[in-house]
């Protein structure tokens, strides 16, 4: 299989998104055969996806459309709930075909950077194929999806930087080291798994939609749905396209910027939309009109979160809250069926939705990531003084958050403390002990 450049012509045997002659995004070439689709997982449109020898699979995509049953009355609203996939997002969707793809070359190890779901997803479906992930992240991701990373064994590196700093770094590496590049910015097969969000929305409605709302970050996924849909119109399968609106958080409102809309805003954006930048951004340009782009606060879509789970059932992360926010800011301007993109579900990011408390009763027995860290350096240098902890670490840390962290987690009963001449140093109680063991196992 190759991806080709379908202006220039370039070709490449590895992943590229962006032709490195034209700038152009790559395809990877393979034929298209509508078919009577059934439903099993995502190689169930192996027809019109890609050659790919190895087939991976966890069961993802034929995630369910559901129609509004409370919270619209005046138009036909369906959610389209992604957070059904195997590891809770429809990242699945992509890592199903990049893992595949790596396993097919006989690659041992996929870089990749990543805020949360990607990463997840890449880790799982690694561990599926026995390879090895290993991800960047920034220091701002949900640690319960870093959780999830090193529970599927992906060797994970927090990092103080953004995602667009980490997806520039990882594609160096990826050159270097000449390994395998898994983020859904450096392979243009994400493109190919998430298009089938919009070929299911069509064989489940049984008929294209008037609106499809879907959140915006980098815009991959809208241009991935939008590709998904462009191919069954050019081969005559629908008569007309959508109508295609991203919605953003204000906190990072790329697209808006790009049309002229400001907002007043200065919080800032949640996981899985903190991208400034990205290799389809000129391309969700020329998709979207002014008219198709709104932002909207955290305020909005946590309330717009929270009445979807009191009154329809379903439970989505912040970053996905946002597409529900900013339909119901735009129902009265919308006619016909209205499908909602929800990505993800809400215990990849429940923390967006309590208050932050700091009472001993409310600390989850799962440490966070950094004192995941913590806890595994002291259980290999035990008893170990705070200074020397922080040497080991190798993170960009202070000594006094260390000693922070060391308060807290002797706080929730995992270490202990004790003085030896004139030094106090840390040990694992038993209880830190089950902790770590039982991350283990998990991993």
């Amino acid at each position: 299989m190759f991806f080709i450049c379908p202006r220039c012509g370039y070709s490449s045997v590895t992943p590229v998104m962006k032709c490195p002659i034209c700038g152009e995004i790559m395809h990877p070439e393979h034929k298209w055969r509508w078919s009577r689709f059934r439903g099993y997982d995502i190689w169930s449109f192996s027809p019109i996806l890609p050659d790919i020898e190895a087939r991976i699979s966890l069961g993802e995509a034929w995630t369910p459309l559901i129609k509004s049953r409370r919270l619209f009355k005046d138009i036909p609203v369906y959610f389209k709930d992604e957070g059904r996939n195997p590891t809770g997002s429809f990242r699945d969707r992509a890592a199903a075909l990049i893992v595949s793809h790596a396993v097919s070359l006989g690659e041992k190890r996929i870089l990749l950077a990543s805020d949360g779901n990607m990463g997840s997803s890449i880790a799982a479906y690694s561990a599926r194929a026995g390879i090895r992930a290993y991800v960047a992240v920034p220091k701002k991701t949900d640690p319960e999806k870093i959780l999830l990373m090193k529970a599927y064994g992906a060797h994970v590196k927090v990092l103080d930087k953004t995602i667009d700093e980490l997806l520039d770094i990882i594609m160096r590496k990826v050159v270097e080291m000449k390994a395998y590049p898994g983020s859904t910015s450096h392979n243009p097969l994400s493109i190919e798994g998430l298009k089938t969000i919009g070929i299911e929305i069509y064989l489940q409605l049984g008929r294209v939609p008037r609106n499809i709302i879907v959140p915006i970050g980098s815009g991959i996924t809208l241009y991935s749905i939008h590709h998904g849909f462009k191919e069954m119109y050019e081969r005559g399968i629908i008569s007309s396209m959508p109508r295609l609106i991203g919605i953003e958080s204000c906190g990072n409102p790329v697209y808006s910027r790009i049309f002229g809309i400001k907002y007043d805003c200065r919080e800032e954006a949640p996981p899985g939309l903190m991208y400034s930048d990205s290799p389809v951004k000129n391309k969700i340009a020329k998709i979207l009109s002014r008219n198709d782009v709104l932002a909207v606060s955290k305020k909005e879509s946590l309330r717009a979160a929270k009445l979807l789970a009191r009154n329809e059932g379903l439970f989505v992360e912040p970053s996905s809250a946002v597409a529900l926010a900013g339909l119901m800011k735009l129902s009265d301007q919308l006619r016909g069926d209205t499908v909602v993109i929800l990505t993800g579900h809400g215990l990849k990011g429940p923390r967006a939705y309590s208050k932050p408390s700091r009472s001993r009763s409310e600390i989850s027995v799962f440490p966070s990531s950094t004192k995941l860290m913590i806890l595994e350096k002291i259980a290999d240098n035990e008893p170990i003084h705070g200074y020397g902890l922080w040497k080991l670490l190798g993170v960009k840390i202070s000594v006094q958050a260390v000693y922070q962290h060391l308060r807290e987690l002797e706080k929730m009963g995992l270490i202990k403390s004790f003085v030896e001449q004139g030094v106090r140093k840390y040990m694992l109680t038993d209880k830190g002990r089950e902790v770590l063991m039982t991350i283990h196992r998990l991993s």
